[in-house]
């Protein structure tokens, strides 16, 4: 998970440890409700426009550390998630390397 992620979490995690039940189920509610009922939230389906102005914003808000850092977590996930493919090939390509071998040998006896 991404620095900036574990720390949103955290906070949240905090913000909610000091609720009492009924702040935490008043603040459940108030998530259904994004906006005070000023866009899609009442029950109309959101928008492909309303979803690009939302990360519009959202990216806007960041300042070009955060967005610097959001690229490089997501370069080196990429690059990991290659990696573990890379080995998940070679394994198996091995394994079949392996079982060709044992089937050669088991022929060649007879």
């Amino acid at each position: 998970m991404g620095k900036m992620k574990e720390l949103f979490m955290q906070q949240m995690e905090e913000q909610r440890s000091d609720m009492s039940d009924a702040e935490y189920q008043d603040w459940l509610k108030s998530q259904d409700d994004c906006c005070g009922g000023d866009c899609h939230c009442e029950g109309e389906p959101a928008t492909q426009e309303d979803k690009e102005s939302q990360y519009d914003a959202w990216w806007n808000s960041l300042t070009d550390e955060q967005k610097q850092q959001l690229y490089e977590e997501q370069e080196s996930y990429e690059k990991e998630r290659i990696e573990r493919e890379m080995d998940e090939i070679q394994y198996i390509e091995d394994r079949m390397d392996i079982e060709d071998e044992m089937n050669h040998d088991l022929s060649f006896g007879k």
